[in-house]
């Protein structure tokens, strides 16, 4: 009788066994297609003659495809005005979408969105708050999403560069 109890509580314990083991989502070391990851930091700055910004940004992926990504990007930073004789600056806020195009570490990239930028108010003269964000330009990133981001883009804001990490 022993014999037969036994039996059965191995038996059920192995299928137990074989069903929690089979259930379990195992990665190896040679996964089919690497991870990528989804969030991003960088400094930006772009300049054009005395006018500049810069900007340190947080990249969100919000679409992920073959040779195509889309990112939201949200950063606080600053602009600058210089003249003979005097020197205007303020924060900014830049929104934008940013979408790239290529494969490997290589991709073309168009960032467009809007600036928010607060004036003083002796540089203010009845501007407008809100500016367009455009850029064309290179980016430089990892296949698998991770580690360092160079982007050089030349757009509304002048010719700019940008130096981040993807984690």
């Amino acid at each position: 009788m022993y014999k037969v109890q036994s039996h059965n509580l191995i038996r059920h314990l192995t299928i137990t066994i074989i069903l929690i083991i089979s259930s379990l989502n195992i990665n190896g070391q040679d996964s089919i297609e690497p991870k990528s990851t989804k969030n991003s930091i960088s400094l930006d700055g772009a300049t054009f003659k005395f006018i500049g910004t810069f900007s340190f940004n947080y990249e969100r992926t919000i679409i992920l495809s073959g040779h195509y990504k889309m990112l939201a990007n949200a950063g606080i930073g600053g602009w600058y005005l210089t003249t003979i004789s005097k020197w205007y600056s303020g924060p900014s806020i830049p929104l934008s979408l940013n979408n790239l195009v290529g494969s490997g570490n290589n991709y073309f990239e168009t960032d467009l969105g809007i600036r928010y930028t607060s004036f003083s108010k002796q540089s203010d003269k009845g501007k407008s708050a809100f500016f367009p964000i455009f850029n064309l330009g290179y980016r430089y990133q990892r296949p698998n999403c991770k580690g360092l981001i160079f982007r050089s883009f030349i757009g509304l804001s002048g010719i700019g560069i940008g130096v981040g990490k993807a984690f």
